[in-house]
């Protein structure tokens, strides 16, 4: 946004005659590449005036260079600064050429920090250059005029002697006198100044011809800096930046009005605490006008509370005053959010800081809150602050800078889950994140300020490129409920990935991979070579998670774990295969955030090994698919069948209980409850042999799959398997025998439905106790024993003691081999 105002705020004037003329050559050497070159960077600042001269010098190289340095432009603060324009000439050929008499001077008011909801109210001036070609040499020069009256006639700065672009001379001169004495301290190996006393003051002036440049290597922290350069202050201690500030952060003599509602019953002190920060950060827009003495002044707590809008600086004055008025010590804190990490390296000087904070104590401790930042979550143990390093706590008193704790708690935990229905098919694909601290703040934002529909695409858009045929079955949900206490944000995804399988080409083997796309995004670092400069990893976090796949079968595996653990990072990766259930666990901790350039390229290479080794392929070969009979199984069969013929034969023959006296030689007809069981009875042998096959137990694989499987009692689990064959084909053989029985109402039946219904129970009871002994899951287990418990707790009783129980079940073996042979004689005649 740009506005155009009266050009006659910017004026045309000769150079001030405190300046000290500098001069600028122009070397050639192999450096000349580029759009353009600078051949003088010349600052002047004159404490006594409170003036800044600024004089710049560049050649244009090439095309790009004319385009993009044909402008010349400076900007200030109109409220206690002008600018003046001394020159403005282009060197051609050896020839000036002066393009500053003929030229407009126009004036515009810049919001460049509008997209931060910033406005500072400055103005920028700019000359358009004429005729500009490759090859000139373009010098300009201007000053500014005023300091801001926030200083009471204080001054600091970083002297630079270096750029990160080659420049011919580098010239600084400061000049002061005795009421605005100056200190300076040198950072990287800077040069001391060149300190002389004339009659307009004492002057510190640094010349530097060098021609060196910083180059920076990808992935520095934001806050390291090579140059060299020289902090310059006129302020003697923290203490009396604190004295400067202080009077501009009062808190109002009255109360303001609580925002807030607070239960007297039910709200801790630690409640009221976090309703007022959520309040401030979540109600209070950030906007701030930040010109002149308002880029340092906060505005009273009482309007920023009424028009319910301000800066950093406003709402920190306002959160301290709202809690000082609750009784919590509490004031703002100034912090640097670009270099704080070589704060306490520069003089002390107010114009360090750019950004404000709250500190408060309670409850014997310290804390620290950003207002500025909304949607976050957490109590007091769970509050994130940005990593700021150190502050000045705005408190009389103060002598130093206040350390801040790093209170990086980020963490994000995912369980997947992908079903697989049968090998070549679909699968589900369900996937639960939990976000902790700074994560969840972040991601509760996202979901605030985005639409459900754009959500639900980039989501499925994230998975697309592992499953290409992936669909949402569902929208993306989330659960926000533990905000005000642990602060986990959670979401939960829903899809079905059609054709989950591809086939390797020219081979019938089918595969599919699986992979935690989450982490491999976390640990994708830039690439680097040889450095010399550190390497940012990114703020500390944890992560971990969990992939069960469950398939149609177990599945042949043999993949080692993983486990690193040094000074950076850890990580460690295992897979767990129980039945048909395939678990993969990652776990994943950054533990610093900056890695030394000595150890960045093994950090990046390691991080390049473990995203290849993150991911898993699962196969299915044509030869697993025919792996054929297991003539075990089919030897186990005849023996259990012949084994039941056996005794089934012995128990229709032999075993006849005495009949009730008082009933029908014929017996009852069926009727009454007596069908149910019937039908159970009739049911039972077709469920039996439907379980025998539907499992697969004359498939080979299946016996090898427990080996395959790393199962650690394989051969315990083929032991059961065998039992559970044996005894379905046996309890098949007592089935045909009990039905046999039932229909001919022989008095050995009620006793067989008994043994029916006690071996259905046990063997189920078994089954379960077996399966939770080796951790195989069983979904339909409780299921299974609930009916199993309730068929046994009703039929039993009944067969035992019901009346048309026995009043039905009167013939023994003798009595019915005599009406079937009577049957078979009255047919003969």
């Amino acid at each position: 946004m740009s506005f155009s105002l009266n050009a006659q705020q910017a004026e045309k004037t000769s150079t001030p005659n405190w300046v000290t003329p500098i001069s600028f050559t122009e070397k050639k050497d192999s450096e000349d590449e580029g759009a353009y070159k600078y051949l003088l960077l010349d600052y002047q600042d004159n404490l006594i005036k409170k003036e800044q001269f600024v004089h710049y010098v560049f050649k244009i190289l090439n095309s790009d260079g004319i385009q993009e340095m044909s402008d010349i432009s400076a900007s200030f603060d109109p409220e206690y600064q002008k600018i003046e324009f001394h020159k403005a000439q282009v060197v051609r050929d050896g020839e000036i050429i002066d393009k500053l008499k003929k030229s407009f001077i126009n004036t515009f008011q810049r919001e460049t920090n509008l997209e931060r909801s910033l406005y500072d109210g400055s103005l920028t001036s700019v000359i358009n250059l004429s005729d500009i070609r490759v090859g000139d040499i373009i010098e300009y020069s201007y000053s500014i005029k005023g300091f801001n009256p926030i200083n009471e006639g204080n001054y600091s700065n970083l002297v630079y002697e270096e750029y990160t672009v080659p420049v011919n001379r580098i010239y600084n001169r400061i000049l002061t006198n005795s009421d605005n004495a100056i200190t300076f301290k040198t950072l990287n190996d800077a040069n001391e100044p060149k300190v002389i006393t004339t009659t307009l003051g004492k002057e510190y002036t640094w010349d530097n011809i060098s021609g060196d440049y910083v180059t920076y290597d990808s992935n520095t922290p934001y806050w390291y800096n090579s140059q060299k350069r020289i902090s310059v202050s006129t302020f003697n201690n923290w203490e009396s930046v604190v004295e400067l500030m202080t009077p501009y952060y009062k808190f109002p003599k009255e109360h303001l009005k609580n925002p807030i509602t607070i239960d007297d019953e039910l709200d801790s002190k630690q409640d009221v605490i976090i309703k007022l920060i959520r309040f401030v950060q979540d109600d209070i827009r950030y906007l701030g006008f930040e010109s002149g003495i308002g880029a340092f002044k906060p505005t009273q707590p009482e309007l920023v509370l009424d028009r319910r809008y301000g800066d950093c600086k406003d709402k920190s004055l306002l959160l301290a005053t709202l809690l000082q008025n609750q009784g919590v010590s509490s004031f703002p804190i100034l912090v640097n959010t670009k270099s704080n990490e070589n704060l306490e390296k520069f003089l002390p000087s107010h114009l360090l800081f750019d950004h404000c904070i709250v500190y408060f104590e309670h409850g014997g401790q310290e804390y620290f809150v950003d207002p500025t930042i909304s949607n976050q979550g957490g109590n007091l143990s769970n509050l994130y602050t940005p990593d700021y390093k150190n502050g000045l706590l705005l408190k009389e008193g103060s002598t130093e800078l206040k350390k801040i704790p790093t209170s990086s708690n980020a963490r994000v935990r995912i369980v997947e889950d992908i079903i697989v229905d049968k090998i070549g098919g679909d699968a589900k694909f369900e996937v639960k994140t939990e976000y902790y601290g700074s994560r969840a703040d972040n991601t509760r934002a996202y979901f605030k300020n985005n639409k459900e529909e754009s959500i639900n695409k980039e989501y499925l858009n994230f998975y697309s490129s592992l499953y290409p045929s992936i669909l949402s079955s569902d929208k993306v949900t989330y659960v926000d409920d533990s905000r005000p206490w642990e602060n986990i944000f959670t979401t939960n995804e829903y899809y079905k990935i059609e054709n989950l399988w591809s086939t390797i080409e020219n081979d019938e083997t089918l595969y599919f991979d699986t992979n935690s796309l989450v982490l491999d995004g976390f640990i994708s670092y830039t690439n680097t070579l040889d450095r010399e400069m550190p390497y940012s990893a990114g703020v500390p976090f944890s992560f971990t998670q969990i992939t069960r796949i469950l398939l149609p079968e177990p599945w042949s595996l043999n993949i080692e774990d993983i486990n690193i653990d040094n000074d950076y990072y850890r990580f460690s990766k295992s897979i767990n295969q129980t039945g048909n259930m395939i678990t993969l666990n990652y776990e994943y901790e950054l533990k610093e955030a900056v890695i030394p350039a000595e150890d960045a390229k093994s950090f990046i290479k390691e991080h390049d090994d473990l995203r290849d080794n993150i991911g898993l392929q699962l196969t299915y070969g044509a030869n697993e698919s025919e792996s054929g009979l297991s003539w075990l199984s089919i030897l186990i069969m005849l023996v259990s069948i012949s084994l039941g013929i056996f005794f089934a034969i012995k128990i229709y023959k032999n075993y006849n209980p005495k009949k009730n006296i008082e009933a029908s030689l014929s017996g009852q007809e069926f009727g009454g409850w007596l069908i149910f069981p019937l039908i159970g009875l009739v049911l039972t042998p077709i469920v039996l042999i439907f379980t025998i096959f539907q499992n697969g137990y004359f498939d080979k694989s299946i016996w090898d799959g427990f080996e395959y499987a790393g199962y650690e009692n394989a051969k315990m689990l083929e032991v059961y398997l065998g039992f559970e064959l044996f005894y379905n084909f046996a309890f098949l053989t007592f089935a045909v025998l009990t039905i046999i029985l039932f229909v001919q109402k022989r008095t050995s039946a009620p006793k067989m439905m008994i043994i029916f219904y006690a071996c259905n129970l046990s063997i189920t009871l078994i089954e379960s106790f077996i399966m939770n002994q080796f951790a195989i899951p069983d979904s339909t287990a409780t299921t299974d024993i609930f009916k199993a418990i309730i068929s046994t707790a009703i039929w039993i009783p009944y067969f035992l003691n019901s009346e048309r129980v026995k009043n039905t079940f009167v013939n023994t073996y003798k009595s019915t081999a005599s009406e079937t042979e009577e049957l078979q004689l009255t047919n003969t005649i």
